[in-house]
């Protein structure tokens, strides 16, 4: 039976898409890639080292670099600002947090920056905790060493990465399209149900 479930953000909650695309644009300037063209690599699973690599030439340094000045800028608060709450997030949280716990886990590097961007959202206070990894440990570690899961509980995401936290940690795992990577790949990880995003699984689930 479901008692708690287990939130991603970005992709999941919240479309981050404009400020990573426009982040990239930024830090590299040779590059002409579309939004849609941008996306269109990573919802296939193409990570930066790799676009860099075939399609600039970056060499090791050069990458390294792009790393470092990537991570600094990534959740600068103006930036956040560009990120959209998805239409449905709202009222599903309304409506799951009148039945379940809901936590919040993300892998975001600053507790301080995420809290005000929930604030300013309106969703902060339907979850009873927020669990921010700060890029220290994962999110099954930050969970275990926060709680103890129960049988039937749930964990939502958009990542390979969740569905492997979740089964981890023995939850039952719900994969999303509407984030960074698209349906045939999070296929691949095995979740236990594939959604096109939070509504569309609220809309069909039996919680």
């Amino acid at each position: 039976m479901c008692k708690n479930i287990f939130f991603d953000l970005d992709g999941t909650l919240t479309d981050p898409r404009k400020r990573l695309h426009s982040l990239f644009q930024e830090l590299t300037p040779e590059s002409e890639f579309s939004f849609d063209e941008y996306w269109k690599l990573k919802r296939q699973r193409t990570n930066q080292r790799t676009i860099l690599t075939n399609w600039f030439n970056y060499p090791d340094d050069k990458i390294h670099k792009f790393k470092r000045i990537w991570m600094e800028k990534v959740e600068e608060p103006h930036r956040l600002k560009q990120d959209v709450l998805f239409e449905y997030t709202e009222h599903v949280l309304a409506s799951l947090s009148k039945k379940y716990g809901l936590y919040l886990v993300t892998a975001r590097q600053f507790e301080d920056r995420t809290h005000s961007q929930l604030e300013d959202y309106k969703i902060k206070g339907f979850f009873k905790k927020i669990l921010v990894t700060k890029q220290k440990s994962t999110k099954a570690e930050l969970i275990k060493n926060s709680f103890s899961v129960s049988p039937g509980d749930v964990f939502i995401g958009d990542t390979g990465e969740d569905v492997l936290a979740g089964k981890e940690l023995g939850l039952k795992t719900i994969a999303v399209y509407s984030g960074c990577l698209s349906k045939g790949i999070l296929k691949e990880y095995n979740p236990d149900i594939i959604a096109k995003d939070v509504g569309e699984f609220y809309k069909n689930s039996s919680l």
